[in-house]
């Protein structure tokens, strides 16, 4: 009895283990491949124990252009028993270019030999413009306008819906190429319910490049969703199951641009400065804003150049946003100028193409004067006018050449007493002159201006005043080897030592 209870426990647990045999699993997105696409061909195996998957570099003589892998495992239901399964899935990526058979493969899993079924794929001509969707998952795109002039704005939109009651495993998304287009994604991916669909949008901002009707070409994507297969020995496995679906093609009608202008959009243009009157060699600031509907992408942007000023500036600040179909930019970009003596900030002028009115408009900046107190005045040249003075000063010429004159028919010996004398006073001179000038070396060697360390004590302060990035400016400026610079000596003096460590 004891024999048969053995026998009868040993026959449930080898039928158990033969229910959990391992197994190989092959698929493939589509078996009908249109012209051009590519195929996603998985092998998955599931079990305790298996050799490697497969490390393959062509199939068919195809080459593999990507490779992915997912392991997973869980618990399933054998006969009423949870199970632990282990699952391994590796995804090749390929082009096929004509009718093919992806061959069976064998791995040993579990300690069996296990062989995949072979796959027949199938080349198809694409439907020019067609959209490829099934009822899972779907892709549409959609432009703000059917017709652009060159360097006009575009958006186009992409959406990708997905039924919330299918689970999705894997995305393979791939844009459109926007070949013929200068092309920049939007911010803000927008997510919203739409019916039983969860919609996914993208935004993509497109400047043509050239006129003309111009086909763009449809977003793409490969997606697997999550389902269960059942496996020899009645259990279910977990597979991706995928899709290939695609937006369709779009045209937009490209029309010719004036010949010239700086900006197309409908802009403003705005300029601020901070101080007309300022101290020498301090800082006037001026923020020129330019904003409005249209790109800035390629704004060349704004540049002054005044002679004997010294001007800096930073990156302009451009930002854009999508809003009630409309694109909104904006443009911020500050400048400091510099100098010792009045002068005068120019204005400047953008020429704007308006898409809308084919106008082209004139934005102009404001002209700034600015005094600097304290300035030196510009000396006007005098004309020489014969006055009492002048031929008083006439006289007094003549009468240094006569006593020239009289110096000249002197005995040669006093001349020689004196020449001696002269020249030992000069000597004199000339010594103390050099003892004079060797101690004032020393004393500027000594106190002498170090930049490289002023812009290690000051640097990390840039933040805290416009002094100290004034200074900070000025030191860049003068290691950079612009001569024209005028250190503000008074100014870095204080603020070293305000920012000085000090010694302990």
């Amino acid at each position: 009895m004891i024999k048969i209870l053995g026998r009868v426990l040993w026959i449930m647990l080898f039928v158990g283990l033969s229910l959990y045999a391992g197994s190989i699993e092959s698929s493939v997105d589509s078996t009908e491949i249109e012209r051009g696409d590519s195929v996603l061909f998985s092998i998955t195996i599931i079990g305790e124990d298996s050799d490697p998957l497969p490390e393959l570099k062509e199939i068919d003589g195809m080459k593999i252009e990507q490779i992915t892998r997912n392991e997973g495992s869980e618990f399933v239901d054998v006969n009423g028993k949870s199970v632990m399964q282990h699952t391994r899935t590796i995804t090749y990526e390929f082009k096929p270019k004509y009718n093919m058979t992806i061959p069976a493969f064998q791995v040993k899993v579990d300690g069996k030999i296990e062989t995949s079924k072979a796959i027949n794929l199938k080349i198809v001509e694409p439907i020019a413009g067609s959209k490829r969707k099934n009822k899972y998952f779907s892709l549409d795109m959609k432009l703000n306008k059917t017709k652009a002039y060159v360097g006009e704005a575009v958006v186009a939109t992409v959406y990708f819906r997905q039924n919330m009651n299918i689970k999705l495993m894997e995305l393979d998304y791939k844009k459109p190429p926007f070949s013929a287009f200068f092309s920049k994604q939007l911010e803000g991916e927008e997510t919203y319910k739409e019916g039983v669909y969860t919609v996914h949008e993208l935004k993509y901002l497109l400047i043509p490049k050239k006129e003309g009707t111009i086909a763009i070409e449809p977003a793409t994507a490969k997606v697997a969703q999550r389902v269960q297969e059942r496996q020899e020995g009645g259990w279910f496995a977990n597979v991706p199951k995928w899709s290939n679906i695609a937006s369709p093609s779009l045209k937009l009608e490209v029309l010719p641009a004036p010949s010239s202008y700086d900006l197309g959009g409908d802009f403003t243009l705005m300029s601020s400065i901070d101080k007309k009157e300022v101290k020498a060699n301090k800082p006037v600031n001026v923020t020129i804003e330019l904003k409005g509907e249209g790109s800035l992408e390629d704004f060349a942007g704004i540049e002054f150049e005044i002679p004997d000023v010294t001007v800096y500036s930073n990156d302009a600040t451009i930002k854009s946003s999508y809003k009630d179909d409309k694109l909104i930019s904006s443009y911020v970009q500050n400048f400091s100028f510099i100098s010792d003596h009045d002068f005068t900030i120019p204005s400047k002028e953008i020429q704007v193409f308006n898409y809308k009115t084919g106008e082209i408009k004139h934005l102009k900046t404001e002209v700034y004067s600015v005094k600097i107190k304290g300035s030196e005045k510009v000396k006007k040249p005098i004309s020489v006018v014969h006055t009492k003075n002048m031929v008083k000063k006439e006289i007094e010429e003549v009468e240094k050449v006569s006593i020239l004159q009289k110096f000249e028919n002197l005995p040669p010996t006093f001349l020689l007493l004196s020449l001696t004398f002269l020249l030992g006073a000069m000597s004199s001179f000339f010594i103390l002159y050099l003892v004079k000038l060797f101690s004032s070396i020393n004393r500027a060697k000594k106190h002498a201006f170090n930049g490289h360390e002023a812009l290690q004590i000051l640097y990390p302060h840039i933040g805290e005043s416009a002094e100290v990035e004034f200074i900070v400016r000025q030191l860049y400026a003068i290691k950079n080897g612009e001569k024209k610079v005028k250190l503000d000596k008074e100014l870095l003096k204080e603020l070293l030592n305000r920012y000085k460590p000090k010694e302990q």
